[in-house]
């Protein structure tokens, strides 16, 4: 007696012998061409894991493994933590439970799921509810923990990258060690020197915060500016490049204006110094009235 196959699993068998004795022998099983699709995985990643419902990076894992044949089809992905990940390959979670969550998530019956991936419907099914996603608030604030770990990080790299160059080592040797550019080290030792202490920082502001104000003759004036007004990255540059130059700050129309009183300034001089040069130009200039209707509009009004 031979278990049912389905088409792509039916055995090759050799028949050897006459008469009334023939000997049949499995040589081998057609290998079903596996559907791959790169796409398909990525789009199945989510930020969290789809068995815990804990929000986090995940892995893709292929509900009927793709050494028999998986396909990446949505029907055979499912997002999982490294953890999870781990414990179904060791044999840790029932595989029957990965079928159920994706038949909630794709709005299929287990039966239909078991049906598109090629794995043989169990005789029964685990009492297991899956988990509701986390919410999108969740996924956020565990978003703003990692850029916060990253943040303590880089500060960590600052006073580890000030102590070397405090002994000695060059900053383009440091460099070259870690596979980093020389400006790297310079901003990540500049930025800890200038917030040595943890008392000194803003916790609310971003590193990048800190790193800017770094850039100026009072950091922790400028760190404190930042955080009374609430600057963002783009507008704390912003306010620094306008305090360092004034005239940065000015709309259009005040910088044309600006740049006629300076060139006014400058003609008035020329003329005022008289010479061929003064004369020149005031002769320029009154032929340049009179093509604009100008000086005839006052001559004829002093008339």
């Amino acid at each position: 007696m031979f278990r049912n196959f389905t088409p792509a699993e039916r055995p090759v068998f050799v028949f050897q012998g006459g008469g009334f004795f023939v000997s049949a022998t499995v040589i081998g099983f057609p290998k079903k061409r596996r559907l791959k699709n790169a796409s398909a995985i990525e789009a199945a990643r989510k930020p969290y894991c789809e068995y815990s419902g804990r929000p986090g990076y995940s892995h893709t894992h292929h509900v009927r493994p793709k050494s028999l044949g998986g396909d990446d089809i949505p029907e055979n992905l499912i997002s999982l933590n490294p953890e999870v990940h781990q414990a179904v390959h060791d044999g840790k979670i029932d595989r029957r439970q990965l079928i159920l969550i994706v038949a909630h998530r794709e709005k299929l019956s287990p039966e239909e799921v078991c049906e598109r991936i090629g794995e043989p419907v169990p005789s029964e099914w685990p009492d297991y509810a899956p988990p509701d996603p986390p919410s999108w608030e969740e996924i956020l604030q565990l978003l703003l923990s990692l850029e916060e770990a990253q943040d303590d990080c880089k500060w960590h790299q600052g006073e580890i990258l000030a102590s070397l160059v405090e002994c000695g080592v060059s900053q383009r040797a440091v460099a070259s060690e870690i596979g980093k550019s020389a400006s790297y080290v310079r901003e990540r030792v500049k930025t800890w020197r200038a917030f040595p202490e943890e008392g000194t920082r803003v916790r609310e502001l971003s590193w990048q915060h800190h790193r800017i104000a770094a850039k100026t003759d009072d950091p922790q004036d400028w760190i404190a500016k930042a955080s009374d007004n609430g600057w963002s990255t783009r507008d704390f540059e912003r306010a620094i490049k306008e305090a360092r130059n004034p005239s940065s700050a000015l709309t259009q129309e005040e910088k044309e204006l600006k740049q006629a009183e300076a060139l006014f300034a400058k003609l008035e001089e020329a003329v005022a110094k008289g010479g061929p040069a003064g004369k020149w130009l005031l002769e320029k200039m009154e032929n340049l009235l009179y093509e604009l209707g100008v000086l005839k509009k006052r001559v004829q009004a002093s008339a």
